[in-house]
């Protein structure tokens, strides 16, 4: 049996299972309280196929939202985390400042970054890309610390240039674990996205993101239950897509390892 159809077969059992809990859950609320406290799951997929295009506009929005604050994140907070941490002059004058601002939690300054950006895009954005900024950079400065000396000293002996010993020593031995954190993040990504769109789009309609849906239909439980099985979906999408990445950029991580190639 091939590795794809083995893990294709995996996912399908563990969904087959969530449905079953979430049906016997339901099942077992109704009974005890006497009332649908929990809607079924066929009740949830019959709301989510009557709202179709409005769910598919909201999950399309999200899915936008997060590919870009993703994108950001990791441009900005790559290259920070592999200097600060191979850099020791940095690592020695910026650690403390990263440590400090990296369990400040971002909905704490909902105040401040409305009044900055208003109620516009950029304020979403900028909630989503800072809980993901400081993942990334901590995770990079991290493995950026830990680079085995004799690497370096060997391609710098060859004659290599900073930027050289940065594109084939630091970042091919530090990429793997910064791909893993921000797998470990999305969890926290997709949080941060919902609370950026209940929070800061009180103005927008339930196309506006999946937030916003679960948000203007709270008193349709089917259809409320609907979009939060599109924001559990947009998770797996993206935890999916970053560990194909981690499995095509770093693929020596993967030979021999249990499940690798």
């Amino acid at each position: 049996m091939s590795r794809t159809l083995r893990l294709s077969m995996h996912y399908l059992l563990a969904i087959a299972l969530v449905l079953l809990v979430w049906a016997a859950t339901s099942w077992l609320l109704e009974a005890t309280r006497g009332r649908e406290i929990l809607p079924t799951p066929w009740v949830t997929f019959a709301a989510a196929a009557a709202n179709f295009g409005t769910l598919a506009s909201a999950f399309g929005s999200s899915a936008l939202r997060f590919l870009i604050a993703l994108a950001v994140a990791f441009l900005l907070g790559l290259p920070l985390g592999l200097a600060v941490g191979f850099e020791s002059k940095l690592d020695r004058y910026l650690s403390p400042l990263i440590y400090l601002l990296y369990p400040m939690p971002p909905v704490a300054l909902l105040l401040f970054l409305y009044l900055a950006f208003g109620l516009g895009e950029v304020v979403r954005l900028v909630v989503v890309v800072m809980a993901l900024f400081f993942q990334v950079v901590v995770a990079a400065q991290g493995a950026a610390k830990y680079v085995v000396p004799s690497h370096v000293t060997a391609v710098r002996s060859a004659g290599a240039t900073r930027g050289q010993i940065y594109r084939h020593v630091v970042l091919p031995a530090t990429l793997p674990s910064v791909l893993t954190a921000a797998r470990v993040s999305v969890g926290l990504g997709i949080t941060m996205l919902y609370i950026a769109e209940t929070k800061l789009g009180l103005l927008l309609g339930p196309r506006a993101g999946l937030g916003r849906f679960i948000e203007y239909y709270t008193f349709r439980g089917d259809i409320s239950l609907a979009g939060v099985v599109g924001l559990a979906l947009l998770g797996l999408l993206f935890y999916a897509v970053l560990e194909l990445l981690e499995r095509f950029f770093c693929r020596w991580k993967f030979v021999g390892a249990r499940g690798g190639a």
